[in-house]
């Protein structure tokens, strides 16, 4: 009878487990899908600085982390 409990406890704790690493699985699918879609939409609507023939870089230094992106416009320019 032991044994047959055991067998039982064993059989739906592998379910449980599995239950939650397959949900935890399409949590981070979901979570990456989005980031894949929203990075595609960001990289279509701002795109990379252009090099300009002087040197002169502008646009966004690639260092900023949200918040307002015209408060964080930078020009650099090649020193002389």
């Amino acid at each position: 009878m032991l044994a047959l409990f055991l067998i039982a406890f064993v059989a739906l704790s592998a379910l449980t487990v599995l239950g939650v690493l397959a949900d935890s699985g399409l949590r981070w699918w979901s979570a990456f899908g989005q980031l894949r879609r929203d990075m595609a939409q960001t990289a279509i609507a701002a795109p990379l600085p252009v090099l300009r023939p002087n040197g002169a870089v502008s646009e966004f230094s690639g260092f900023e982390r949200g918040g307002n992106r015209l408060a964080n416009r930078v020009s650099i320019s090649r020193a002389a």
